[in-house]
């Protein structure tokens, strides 16, 4: 199996990790990312080859809530461009490798390759990029061309994983299987309590994690933590200050489990992403506080809609996401309940679906 996850941020590699990690238990998995999700490839030993590939570009974003539309077009037509000269590279490597199938999250790249190779493909998605894109054409119609060549790739895949909070799955065909999609805990809750990082000397507070998908190095996180003196924070970005008494920060490699994090934490706050909407929701529906959506983003007014049902939520403006305004919104997420059971995770599922494409081992 030849796995090719799109690198924009962490949610494509995360999800996905959990389903190729126990496939590679039952055939080889050859994984390619690029751009952010290169830090955590680093560190999936499970994969037979690891590598980067040119797998388009996702969005450009000026920090975590804000998105370049005429950088997101500049880099996805220079993608297109290269797009032949890649495609040809891969179908070579992929021969070499003996690649009898292609997963993807969700290049469509992929899907292109996998008609070249001749074999089937899978995309397990929330959304496709062509979904993504179109939008921002109101606002450069020269994304046009772009988005129906995506969508033309996209329309490609052979099998089609549909995961909830997103859109545009149809442009890979009719869902073999539709279900939610998370990395399972490994331990207990009170396992994972005990193994959360905690500022010394602020012990007895609640503990919220501080997740923002590989961009939060470009928020003040500090200033923001020193302002909720009431909560300890986990961080996995490197402020841009000196950090107060409150926040104690990890690395974007550290060698913790996430999803135990989110399992112990008390609350967690976030932009809106599948990946940690997601987590929660398997973790036992761990409180989450979400700010505001981006309004170039199409997914984000999905995601906001689809987490209340499953999640206790809270609400930040971006505005008070940016100036520390936490307390109140955490405090009512730590308060609410739910209005529906939480999803079963059907992570098991999908790797039945991929095995069986693959021949017997």
């Amino acid at each position: 199996m030849l796995a090719l996850i799109s690198g924009h941020g962490f949610g494509h590699w995360t999800r996905s990790e959990a389903v190729l990690s126990r496939l590679a238990e039952r055939a080889p998995v050859h994984v390619r990312t690029n751009l952010r999700a290169r830090i955590l490839q680093r560190r999936a030993d499970w994969a037979t080859t690891r590598g980067e590939l040119n797998l388009g570009p996702g969005v450009a974003q000026r920090g975590p809530l804000q998105v370049d539309v005429p950088g997101t077009r500049a880099r996805w037509e220079a993608h297109l461009a290269a797009w032949d000269h890649t495609l040809a590279q891969a179908a070579a490597e992929a021969r070499e490798l003996g690649v009898q199938a292609v997963y993807a999250d969700v290049p469509p790249l992929a899907f292109a390759l996998a008609r070249e190779l001749g074999v089937p493909s899978v995309a397990c998605a929330n959304f496709t990029w062509s979904w993504i894109l179109r939008p921002l054409i109101a606002q450069d119609p020269g994304l046009e061309p772009v988005v129906e060549r995506l969508a033309a790739a996209e329309a490609q895949a052979t099998h089609l994983v549909a995961l909830p909070g997103g859109g545009g799955l149809e442009a890979c065909g009719e869902p073999a299987l539709s279900t939610l999609l998370a990395r399972p805990a490994t331990r207990s809750r009170e396992e994972a309590r005990a193994l959360l990082p905690r500022p010394a000397g602020h012990e007895e507070l609640p503990l919220a994690l501080l997740s923002f998908g590989g961009f939060g190095n470009e928020l003040d996180l500090s200033a923001a933590a020193a302002r909720n003196p009431g909560w300890a924070f986990l961080s996995f970005a490197e402020p841009a200050t000196p950090p107060p008494p409150n926040l104690v920060l990890l690395p974007h490699d550290h060698g913790l489990s996430f999803q135990d994090l989110v399992l112990g934490a008390d609350a967690v706050i976030s932009k809106p992403g599948y990946g940690i909407i997601s987590e929660c929701v398997a973790a036992g529906q761990t409180p989450l506080v979400l700010c505001d959506g981006t309004p170039e983003f199409c997914e984000h007014a999905v995601l906001l809609d689809w987490a209340p049902r499953y999640l206790p939520l809270g609400r930040l403006s971006r505005a008070q996401l940016r100036g520390g305004e936490w307390s109140e919104a955490l405090a009512a997420a730590c308060a609410a309940s739910p209005p529906e059971p939480a999803p079963s995770n059907g992570l098991e599922q999908v790797v039945e679906l991929l095995a069986g494409l693959l021949p017997p081992r």
